[in-house]
């Protein structure tokens, strides 16, 4: 998913609003020191762009990893059915897990970056 992000407009004094907007239309904004701004939506894409990239190798390669494991530990198995769901459950289930795991890990990361820019996000209600 793209995401596009860009400083907007002074805030109260010190302090610029910068948006994120992804592809699907979801916009962020966030309130950030004037000496900081354009640095801070710069890495803030390229953050976005690094973490979409590791999500989707982690993703395929805990299934590749799953399937595989549990294509050796069921091949002595009698019955093809009870190997085929065996498989599909543990290849489902150990990319559910990475896939979370990542994405507190990523989560993490993002509170990071924003700590370090000294930038706050913006909750504007509808």
């Amino acid at each position: 998913m793209a995401i596009t992000t860009s400083v907007v407009k002074p805030l109260e004094p010190g302090y610029m609003q910068v948006d994120s907007t992804y592809k699907n239309g979801y916009k962020r904004h966030f309130k950030v020191p004037n000496k900081y701004a354009k640095s801070f939506a710069t890495n803030f894409k390229e953050l976005h762009k690094k973490q979409r990239l590791y999500d989707n190798i982690i993703f395929i390669g805990s299934m590749i990893a799953a399937f595989t494991g549990s294509v050796y530990f069921t091949k002595k198995m009698e019955s093809k059915w009870k190997q085929f769901f065996i498989q599909v459950g543990s290849t489902i289930g150990f990319s559910m897990l990475t896939s979370i795991g990542y994405a507190q890990y990523a989560q993490d990361e993002q509170k990071e970056l924003l700590k370090n820019y000294g930038a706050k996000e913006i909750q504007y209600r509808a």
